[in-house]
């Protein structure tokens, strides 16, 4: 699988690999997914290139803790400065959301448990589109689109579960990043063209998408200088109460000195990218909160849903704005 110099050997090795993994004992299969990794974390594309597709289905045969070892390891190697390691997980993370629904014919476990678990591989993929450097994000959807939403091994009522848990997150992370050049233009247009032909598939069988319309907005301000896992923490517990967060970063700070803009903008997409009814809000439609007509700008927005502004009370205290 690693080393071989001819190809089908590597294929024939790698899917007779996957074949015995459900004849060995538990700890004997963890020793085969742990190895394989580390062939994914030398980083060399020689080496790894092969290993994602045999990894990721491997890896659906271990014990549901040591699985979610093996995600938190995944995520770990997104922040691997070697582009090719990191593309190695991504492609990985794919596979493994490819063969996800057999899981649960293996191991028994909670409904919420396995959700939980597909929507933290989901957010991983689009972790990597909010990535700082280019060819990961050209990567993260590639391997969205190409090994995801065109998988001939995935069903359509998986495909579009997952579509429903991450267009928004698309529509804006693909619009978010800097204009591309030529050449990346084009390579996001291969990318988005097996996205298109799921959606043009879907409808044409099923009709349009029904997308859930969410009943609460909370509209979070602020300098985000930097963006903390406090404020992280209190985004998901509003998120939790059954809101649909939106994170308006300010251009400037009347308290502090605040680095730019965009750059604390970049750190806040970065963080939430992976976190769903999280969004960025766009930045070509600034609100001030002090001006009445933008706030009913705000609010006409969401027609038809509750728009609410979260505020530290410290802001509420000594903030004129607010009051």
């Amino acid at each position: 699988v690693k080393v071989s110099e001819r190809v089908v050997v590597r294929h024939t090795a790698g899917s007779a690999l996957v074949r015995t993994l459900s004849y060995l004992r538990r700890d004997q299969r963890n020793e085969v997914v742990v190895e394989l990794g580390k062939g994914l974390e030398m980083g060399q594309y020689e080496i790894s290139k092969y290993i994602p597709q045999y990894l990721g289905e491997a890896a659906l045969y271990l014990h549901p803790s040591e699985l979610d070892e093996q995600v938190l390891w995944l995520k770990g190697l997104l922040g691997s400065p070697n582009d090719s390691a990191v593309a190695g997980a991504l492609n990985t993370i794919a596979v493994l959301l490819q063969h996800y629904p057999a899981y649960k014919e293996r191991f028994s476990e909670k409904r919420e448990v396995y959700d939980h678990r597909r929507r933290e591989l989901l957010g991983l993929l689009l972790q990597g589109l909010a990535h700082y450097r280019e060819t990961v994000r050209q990567e993260a959807l590639l391997v969205t689109g190409k090994l995801l939403f065109d998988s001939p091994i995935l069903d359509m009522d998986e495909k579009a579960h997952l579509f429903s848990l991450c267009y928004r997150k698309l529509l804006f992370l693909t619009q978010e990043t800097q204009r591309p050049n030529g050449l990346t233009f084009f390579y996001r247009a291969a990318a988005l063209a097996h996205i298109n032909k799921f959606i043009a598939l879907r409808r044409l069988d099923r009709g349009p998408f029904a997308f859930e319309k969410p009943g609460k907005i909370a509209f979070f301000p602020g300098t985000f200088d930097p963006f903390t896992l406090s404020h992280k923490g209190i985004v998901h517990a509003i998120r939790d109460l059954g809101f649909e967060v939106y994170l308006a970063v300010d251009e400037f700070s009347w308290s502090k000195k605040a680095q730019p803009h965009l750059i604390r903008r970049q750190i806040v997409n970065l963080s939430v990218a992976g976190d769903f009814h999280v969004h960025l809000f766009p930045d070509d439609l600034p609100v001030n909160i002090a001006n009445p007509a933008d706030l009913r700008r705000l609010v006409d927005l969401f027609p038809g849903q509750e728009v609410y502004i979260v505020a530290g009370s410290d802001v509420v205290a000594n903030a004129s704005s607010y009051k």
